[in-house]
C-alpha cells in the first residue's frame, strides 16, 4: 500500500495542540524562546520566525518586546498557506506573515531569529546554505534560537531513548497513529546529531553556542553572532 507524505496542512487547524502533544516540553521551549528574545532584539532591526506555523511564537515575542523595542519589525515565514487563518489573530503594524520558502527568503538586519523544527524538513544540501544566508543577514550581537529533532550519538542510545519518546507519545496518540506518522515522515526528515548541528552552526560563522532546552530527541541551541 502506498504511503502518502506527512503534511502540516492536515493539522493546521489544531496545530498548536498537535505539536504540544508530539514534543515533550514544547510550551517550555516557547517560553524560553520568548524570554531570551529580550536580551537580543535591537530597535530598528528585524525579528524572524522560520517556519512560523500559527504565528503563536512570533506574536508572543512581539508582545514581550514591543514596549521597549517599539521600532523593531517582526516577520513570520511559512511555506504552508493553510496557516493563514491563524495569522489574522496576530495582526499589528510591525508584524507580518508571508507564505514563502525560507531557502530563498532575503534576510536583512536580523537581530533575533527562531527556527523551531524547520531545518529537519529540508534536504541535506539546503541546510547549510540557509544557515549561511541567515547568518549573513544578521547584525552584530544577534542570536539564533534553533530547535531540531536530533539523532543520538550511538545506536544503543538511539534505541533506548526512542522508545522512551514513544511512551510519551502514547499519552496522546494510539500505536497505530504513531506508526502511521513515522511511515509518512520516512524520507521527509533529514536529521543531524547534536555534534553535526553544532558543527554546521560554527561552519557558517556562529561563534558561541549553548544548549538551552532539550527533551530527547529534541534539542534547542542558542547561537550568537
Amino acid at each position: 500500500m502506498a504511503v502518502r507524505d506527512f503534511s502540516f496542512a492536515e493539522h493546521a487547524a489544531g496545530f498548536d495542540q498537535h505539536i504540544g502533544s508530539s514534543i515533550p516540553g514544547y510550551d517550555q521551549l516557547v517560553a524560553k524562546s520568548v524570554g531570551l528574545s529580550r536580551r537580543f532584539i535591537q530597535d530598528e532591526t528585524m525579528v524572524v520566525d522560520l517556519g512560523c506555523t500559527t504565528g503563536r511564537l512570533l506574536n508572543a515575542i512581539r508582545e514581550e518586546n514591543q514596549p521597549s523595542r517599539p521600532n523593531a519589525s517582526y516577520v513570520g515565514i511559512d511555506i504552508e498557506p493553510k496557516f493563514r487563518p491563524h495569522w489574522r489573530r496576530h495582526r499589528a503594524g510591525n508584524v507580518r506573515f508571508v507564505v514563502d520558502d525560507v531557502r530563498t527568503y532575503g534576510f536583512e538586519r536580523v537581530s533575533y531569529a527562531c527556527s523551531l523544527f524547520t531545518l529537519q524538513f529540508l534536504r541535506f544540501p539546503d541546510k547549510l546554505p540557509l544557515l549561511q544566508r541567515l547568518y549573513d543577514g544578521m547584525v552584530e550581537g544577534s542570536a539564533l534560537l534553533i530547535a531540531e529533532k536530533v539523532l543520538a550519538s550511538s545506536a544503543r542510545l538511539q534505541d533506548a531513548l526512542t522508545f522512551s519518546y514513544y511512551d510519551f507519545k502514547l499519552r496522546s496518540f494510539s500505536e497505530r497513529e504513531i506508526l502511521e506518522k513515522e511511515r509518512m515522515l520516512r524520507g521527509q526528515m533529514t536529521l543531524w546529531t547534536e555534534a553535526e548541528l553544532r558543527m554546521a552552526l560554527r561552519q557558517v560563522g556562529f561563534r558561541e553556542l549553548e544548549a538551552v532546552w532539550g527533551n530527547f530527541p529534541f534539542l534547542a541551541i542558542l547561537a550568537l553572532k
